[in-house]
């Protein structure tokens, strides 16, 4: 019953959107997305094909001068051989990390599967200073663009580039806000095997830079104390994060570790942007035994966002047009020589809708321990927002 429930709420809520975009006291947008996806891993595993359609309905209610309610609702309907090769795709594909389980498997076929999500799912209250927020939301901390170690609450991969919106946490989220830049934020978040996060952020403006300076505990485990930065340097952005985790058990025979990330980018008068960005994991392992599908699928965490100890990141993006934009870019793990080349190109046939193809290759070196050591992506996707 559940799940007929939801389709018949997000047919409404579809049906609503393409008539009506906003009124006075609540907003209505979102997307549909197909997207077909072509993999080669291994002589040995055939090609696999992946076709996902996706929509996404934002609803923002705004109750009163002080009180908003906000959902955001992900359909997903995946088919393809995947299902057929990767063991439990599909309750991969339907992971929910939240303490309330929002996630709705509604289809779960051989070949195919069908999920409903709220990533985001939240009552705000705003009075003069203060802004208090109770539910599903985005607590986004990081100040750098692959990896982020202050980014306690919402750990993303780079590499999963069809999620622009980033997952969610359930959480309460207090901030205080301090002149015009600065403000105090307390964030406490609860996930699915009941393990709290919470932690306490001072933000502030100096010379031209904002800085941060956070403290609390992640998942229980860990202590942990950080800092961050974001400015600019010989005219082009400059930032970075660093963040100390010490295990909360055992404290005085267990030593912490460090992960730090360093970023800039740069912008042309022509427009051309250039990043660079490098990673130190203090977690990461010395070899790459878990091969290609050890970074693409590992289960990311502020204190271990990659697979190794050092990355290396670049990437240049060049509008060709006022309306084809293309980039390239690269990740570099010396130990296990990985190598990841991406490249996308994205053209703007209106202002509601965009065709985009996208390109992933990775490689690694090849040991007798690894399955899989390189790997070909190629992505093909419309998308028409409403």
């Amino acid at each position: 019953m559940k799940k007929y429930l939801l389709l018949i709420f997000t047919n409404v809520l579809i049906f609503i959107s393409t008539n009506t975009f906003a009124q006075d006291n609540y907003m209505i947008k979102g997307y549909v997305k197909g997207m077909t996806n072509m993999q080669i891993v291994s002589d040995t595993i055939p090609i696999l094909i992946e076709n996902v359609l996706h929509n996404r309905i934002d609803f923002e209610w705004y109750v009163n001068d002080n009180f908003t309610f906000k959902s955001s609702l992900r359909n997903r309907i995946v088919a393809g051989n995947n299902f057929a090769v990767t063991n439990k795709y599909s309750e991969y594909l339907s992971n929910d990390n939240g303490k309330a389980n929002l996630t709705w498997l509604w289809a779960d076929n051989n070949s195919w599967a069908g999920i409903s999500q709220f990533d985001r799912f939240m009552i705000d209250y705003s009075y003069k200073n203060l802004q208090i927020t109770v539910g599903r939301q985005r607590i986004n901390w990081g100040q750098s663009y692959v990896w982020n170690p202050n980014d306690l609450f919402n750990t993303y991969s780079y590499f999963d580039f069809d999620y622009e919106e980033k997952p969610g946490t359930d959480a309460v989220r207090i901030q205080y806000y301090v002149g015009e830049s600065g403000k105090i934020e307390s964030s406490t978040s609860i996930n699915k095997d009941d393990k709290i996060t919470s932690a306490l952020l001072y933000r502030f403006n100096k010379l031209g830079y904002d800085f941060q300076f956070l403290g609390g505990i992640l998942n229980e485990s860990d202590y942990v104390v950080g800092a961050g930065w974001s400015g600019s340097i010989l005219g082009g952005g400059f930032n970075g994060e660093l963040s100390y985790y010490h295990p909360t058990e055992n404290t005085a025979n267990k030593k912490g570790e460090i992960t730090a990330t360093i970023h800039y980018d740069y912008s042309f008068s022509n427009s051309l942007n250039i990043q660079f960005e490098t990673l130190y994991n203090g977690f990461g392992a010395e070899d790459m035994n878990g091969g290609i599908l050890g970074v693409t699928y590992m289960d990311l965490t502020p204190k271990n966002l990659f697979t190794t100890q050092y990355a290396l990141f670049g990437s240049v993006m060049y509008p060709i047009t006022p309306l084809l934009n293309a980039s390239l870019s690269t990740m570099y793990g010396p130990q296990g020589e990985f190598l990841y080349v991406g490249s996308s190109a994205m053209y703007s046939v209106s202002d509601e809708m965009e065709i985009s193809v996208f390109g992933q290759y990775f490689s690694m070196e090849k040991n007798e321990n690894v399955i899989f050591n390189k790997g070909t992506s190629i992505f093909g996707r419309i998308k028409w927002a409403f």
